[in-house]
């Protein structure tokens, strides 16, 4: 039940037009264009998240503007506002046009008026609220924690962790990466025999806004799910089930994963994106908890940033894998694990792998009782 990655650019919005040069230029003049061009990958959230924080992209979502238009609506200067939309629109954000009088015109494209609004089911504004917040200092630590493992003072390796304020925000900034993993997941449960009349209970673990409970439970009408997470993001997770209709089979638990229960009857455990935050102990540990509760058929799934290093190490998702466990460790700890690991926990709790699906920026590994 392996699905192959396909094959994409990583980089959307090239910057060097390797066309232009000439046939004589020397390789390694190629190789610093190249690495200049990764180096500069800091223009692009800088001018997005620049956008968002004055409130252009508020604005631009009323309607279409001019640099003056939009300049005298945030209350910015002329000059610069050009300067930034015309940034916007190098790296496809906004569209750009002239109007009748020469001017230009920018557009904030129908399909990202959600994404930078911050009630948005699939917003970044979360995700841009931790950069700001988190992440653009974090990273100029990296050398330092490289230099130190990013360890705890008695030299062990460290779980990654955020303020509450800053979780509550992020968590509302990744809600986009849902959808095609539980389509995938929901299409890999219906192989094991997940059919409609049966009535299964999910536990979703760190359940965040609860939207890969929230799917699951419209993708399967008799299925109820427990999310559990902390006091603060709760609440989140229960008024986006009502949004999405599923408040009646979606209950909300303040749950201390460590020192509670977590209760039996679980025909699905699932895991999203809480692996790599923790050590190879912890995770262990987490497996033995899940495992307790679980019912003699049931499913563990697990959807992180999985390396799969027999599934060809030049591919795209291992090279995101790899780059996210640069992040974690700019940021304190956790990594991106690979296949053998979770092999390695998985045999330690009793169970084995049985699937390994690829989505986009995530693998879904699938697994029972041994």
């Amino acid at each position: 039940m392996t699905v192959p990655a396909t094959t994409a650019s990583a980089n959307l919005t090239p910057l060097v037009d390797t066309t232009a040069f000439p046939e004589a230029v020397d390789g390694e003049v190629r190789a610093a264009h190249r690495l200049y061009e990764h180096l500069i990958g800091i223009w692009a959230p800088g001018v997005i998240e620049a956008a968002q924080d004055l409130g252009a992209f508020a604005a631009l979502t009323v309607g279409p503007a001019t640099a003056a238009q939009l300049a005298e609506v945030l209350d910015t200067d002329l000059r610069a506002t050009r300067v930034l939309l015309d940034g916007l629109y190098a790296y496809d954000v906004v569209e750009r046009s002239r109007g009748e009088d020469g001017q230009a015109v920018y557009t904030l494209p129908a399909e990202l008026h959600g994404v930078f609004a911050p009630d948005g089911l699939f917003s970044l504004a979360g995700k841009i609220g931790h950069d700001r917040n988190v992440a653009w200092n974090a990273w100029r630590r990296l050398a330092e924690n490289v230099r130190s493992g990013a360890r705890t003072a008695e030299g062990a390796q460290q779980l990654n962790q955020i303020s509450e304020e800053d979780y509550t925000s992020l968590v509302r900034g990744i809600n986009f990466w849902a959808p095609p993993i539980t389509r995938s997941l929901a299409g890999a449960l219906r192989e094991l025999g997940w059919t409609t009349g049966r009535s299964r209970t999910l536990l979703d673990v760190g359940c965040g806004t609860g939207i890969y409970s929230h799917l699951l439970l419209r993708e399967f009408p008799e299925l109820t799910a427990r999310g559990l997470d902390a006091e603060r993001i709760i609440p989140i997770a229960a008024r986006q089930a009502g949004q999405l209709g599923v408040a009646e089979r979606f209950q909300g638990e303040v749950v201390d994963f460590w020192s509670e229960d977590w209760g039996s009857g679980t025909d699905l455990a699932l895991f999203v994106n809480i692996f790599h935050l923790q050590t190879p102990e912890s995770a262990r540990e987490l497996l033995l908890k899940a495992v307790k509760g679980l019912t003699e058929d049931g499913v563990i799934a697990i959807a992180d940033h999985i390396v799969d290093e027999d599934g060809g190490e030049g591919s795209v998702q291992n090279k995101f894998f790899r780059l996210f466990a640069a992040s974690m460790l700019a940021t304190g700890g956790g990594d991106a694990f690979t296949v053998h690991d979770y092999d390695q926990w998985l045999a330690d709790a009793g169970l084995r792998r049985i699937g390994l699906l690829d989505t986009p920026m995530h693998r879904v590994l699938l697994a029972r009782r041994s």
